[in-house]
Formats: C-alpha cells, sequence, structure tokens
C-alpha cells in the first residue's frame, strides 16, 4: 500500500519534482505581483529563492549543494546509544545549526529594499496595502471561526494567486475518491488495534516495565513521550506562533541535556524489548496480509486514484 499512500500525501509527485513545480509556481507569483505593483504606481523586485540549492533546483542547475540529510537508524544499537530517537541530537545537527547561524547572520546582513526604504512612511503603508491587502488582526482572524478568505482582500499577492489558480485542483477532484480514501485511513486504525498488535504491545509494555519504563501501553508511546517534553521548550503565543527560539543544544543548555539523557535510555530498553519481542517481524506480518487483503479487493480503484494524482501532481 505504501505507493498509494505516498500518492495522497505527496500530490502524485515525488518530493524534487513538487519543490521544483513549488518553486516554478512562486516564480511566476512573483512576476505577475510585479506587474501588478507597476499599475498601483510602485516599483516592486521579484523575491527570489532563499538557498542557492532551490535557484539551481528552479533553473535547472545541477547543484553541489544538497544540504544535510539526518539519517534514522533506530533498529541499529550503536546509533540508538548515541542518538536515542534522534530527536535532541541526530546525524548532521551541528552542520544544520551553522548553516542556520549563517542564514542568520546573511539576513542581519541584508542592506534591504533600497526603492522601499526610500518611501515616506504613509507611502510604505500604501506599498504595503497595495502589496498584502488591508493589514488584519491574526489572532482575530484565527479566533473567527466564520472568517473567509477573500483575494480580492489580499492585494497583488491575492490577485496573483488567484490568477494563477490550483492546477492540481482543475484535475485531481479529491471528492470523487474520499470514500477510498477514508477506507484507506480506516485501515490504518484497523492494523493499530488489531488484536495481534494489541498483544505484541502489550508484550512490549511489559518488557518495558520489567526494564523499570512503566506508563506505555503501545510502543510509539515511548518516543511520543520524549518528542512531547522536548516540543515543550518552544514558546508559543496563544495563536499558535513561536514567540522565541529556544537553545535546543545539548551542550549549552542544561534542560536539553537532562532531556537528551533520559532519551537515549529510553530509546535503548525501547530497542531490546522490541528485540525481545520480535516487534518489528510481528508488525510486519500483520500489516503485510491486511493490506494485502486490502489492495486484493481495491486495486482497480488504488490504481485509477494513483493516477489521477500522478497526472495532477
Amino acid at each position: 500500500m505504501t505507493p498509494y499512500y505516498e500518492a495522497i500525501y505527496s500530490g502524485g509527485a515525488d518530493s524534487e519534482q513538487q519543490q521544483k513545480k513549488r518553486l516554478e509556481r512562486n516564480a511566476e507569483i512573483e512576476e505577475l505581483v510585479a506587474v501588478c505593483m507597476k499599475d498601483q504606481g510602485f516599483e516592486y523586485t521579484p523575491a527570489q529563492p532563499d538557498s542557492q540549492r532551490e535557484r539551481d533546483l528552479l533553473n535547472g542547475v545541477e547543484s553541489d549543494d544538497e544540504g544535510v540529510e539526518p539519517v534514522s537508524e533506530p533498529d541499529d544499537k550503536a546509533w540508538v546509544e548515541k542518538y536515542g530517537y534522534g530527536i535532541v541530537d541526530f546525524p548532521g545537527r551541528v552542520e544544520i545549526e551553522q548553516q542556520a547561524a549563517a542564514a542568520e547572520e546573511d539576513d542581519a546582513a541584508d542592506l534591504g529594499d533600497p526603492y522601499y526604504d526610500s518611501l515616506s512612511e504613509s507611502q510604505k503603508a500604501a506599498y504595503d496595502e497595495a502589496l498584502h491587502g488591508p493589514t488584519v488582526d491574526k489572532e482575530a482572524v484565527l479566533a473567527d471561526e466564520n472568517y473567509e478568505y477573500k483575494w480580492e482582500e489580499a492585494g497583488c499577492y491575492g490577485k496573483a494567486d488567484h490568477e494563477l489558480g490550483d492546477e492540481a485542483g482543475e484535475t485531481f477532484d479529491p471528492t470523487e475518491y474520499q470514500d477510498l480514501m477514508d477506507r484507506m485511513t480506516a485501515l490504518s486504525d484497523e492494523i493499530a488495534t488489531d488484536p495481534e498488535i494489541a498483544a505484541l504491545d502489550a508484550e512490549w509494555a511489559a518488557c518495558m516495565e520489567d526494564a523499570g519504563e512503566s506508563g506505555f501501553t503501545v510502543q510509539a508511546d515511548a518516543e511520543t513521550s520524549i518528542r512531547a517534553e522536548f516540543d515543550g521548550l518552544y514558546a508559543v503565543s496563544d495563536g499558535g506562533e513561536l514567540t522565541e527560539m529556544p537553545d535546543l543544544s545539548p551542550d549549552t543548555n542544561p534542560e536539553v541535556a537532562e532531556i537528551q539523557k533520559r532519551e537515549l535510555a529510553l530509546a535503548l530498553t525501547d530497542l531490546e524489548c522490541r528485540e525481545e519481542t520480535s516487534y518489528w517481524d510481528t508488525w510486519d506480518t500483520v500489516t503485510n496480509d491486511r493490506e494485502q487483503d486490502f489492495l486484493d479487493a481495491n486495486r482497480a480503484e488504488l490504481d485509477a486514484m494513483k493516477l489521477a494524482l500522478e497526472q495532477a501532481g
């Protein structure tokens, strides 16, 4: 079933194709925005992709800058002993932090837009409204259940987005396959609650308790507990916006170091209990059997949906 789930999650396109399509659409929007702003008496320089890799991808140029891709090996004991679940620390973390710091320095060194800076305060306000539409209270919008987005009130960006339309939406109608997708979701839920899986989780939980890690009922709870604690370090407003970026390095933040200590111990015990109960072997057997039954019964419909998504994406 993996190809069908991936088709839904990716819109039918692989990650690089999807990213390139997004960059191409953004470039089209920026050009339309420039025309719209000129019509309203303003100069506007179309924004460019942030990274060199994105610029190369947009222009069809092979790039050596592939970025740092963290690799997870949750079933390798040496990896787990060093990284746990890969939440606090992971391969390439230092490089990613260095890249983020360099990007912040670049932003700080950005000279800005000389044209915009030359405008008076009233002209800047008119420019901003022409570009994005009237200023709105974000928190009020989030709290208003009846709020309805109107492109006519979103400035040149709203106009450009409306003019381009949603190409995928014109060729793929999700309502046509909604029943199938609902059944796929139900299948995932049924597998998670299958009697064999429930018995397996009970066996795993007993092993964890015997090892001093109690309070878990299903295997996923262990990693989730660490992730929830780590995510709790982020300070957010009532509207859900990040208000301050915390220090997430275990080298400089004692609170993070404590979470990492618990993560390493818990992940290692989790791995040992998975091995003792042959957790993934049983899980894979149950999943493969249930998915094969579903695939056999719905193959034509699944293939049609996947094809429609690929043509759209």
